[in-house]
């Protein structure tokens, strides 16, 4: 799975240090930066949030964020202000520049985490769908998105092509062979691929999915361990039949 970053921008030190406290407990991976030009050590490549001030130091203008936006397609700008710095027609400037979402200073912790979630539920499926491939470090599985494939092999001596997943089988396997070895959590797996219908799934939807996911693979469905308490990790066992 494509990891996902948060970025703060802002002078305001006493703000960004609450802010990356807020986020760090939450484990989402932040970086404080205190002005837009230090905007270069974000790679372009990068895929995340930037929750930016509209300040001299931040951003001072619609045109100040399309120049940062321009080349960036991975980002999603979150600006915000002091409560009653940012007039309305201001803010319908930036949101047309090319901002996401506006919000203030003062906002209860809870309502802005919330808010940054809703924003990671809502980019990670296309996030994950920009890697086409995934593969099991062995070669022995491997899932192609743009054609909808799984395959399988060598089983006794033949490559398979698995065309029975569902599309929510489909898709778990994809995210835990793309972070093959680590854990993926049941409460990510929702996230990711329910997205903002997410509420209306519980645990053991998820751990169904992976049942039949498993049979449907086969001998390779035995790499797809439990991790108890919290979900579910591809790892290749040494001694695997063919």
């Amino acid at each position: 799975m494509i990891k996902f970053a948060l970025w703060l921008i802002s002078p305001d030190r006493e703000l960004s240090e609450k802010w990356y406290r807020l986020f760090s407990r939450e484990h989402l991976l932040v970086t404080a930066l205190p002005g837009l030009a230090d905007v270069s050590q974000i790679p372009q490549e990068t895929w995340g949030i930037a929750l930016m001030e509209i300040c001299p130091k931040g951003v001072n203008s619609p045109e100040d964020l399309k120049t940062f936006l321009k080349g960036r397609k991975n980002i999603s700008i979150m600006l915000f202000s002091k409560p009653g710095k940012t007039s309305n027609q201001e803010i319908s400037a930036y949101l047309e520049a090319g901002a996401d979402d506006f919000l203030t200073s003062d906002m209860d912790e809870r309502v802005l985490f919330s808010k940054i979630r809703a924003h990671i539920r809502r980019l990670l499926p296309s996030l994950n769908l920009a890697r086409t491939c995934a593969a099991a470090s062995d070669g022995s599985v491997e899932i192609d998105t743009l054609k909808r494939t799984v395959r399988l092999g060598p089983v006794n001596g033949k490559n398979l092509i698995l065309d029975n997943l569902t599309p929510k089988e489909f898709d778990i396997l994809f995210m835990l062979l793309s972070d093959e070895g680590q854990v993926v959590s049941r409460k990510s797996l929702m996230e990711s691929i329910w997205g903002d219908r997410c509420g209306q799934v519980n645990f053991e939807t998820i751990d169904k999915h992976v049942e039949t996911l498993r049979r449907k693979l086969k001998t390779f469905g035995k790499n797809i361990r439990t991790v108890y308490g919290t979900g579910y990790t591809y790892k290749r066992r040494e001694r695997e039949a063919s």
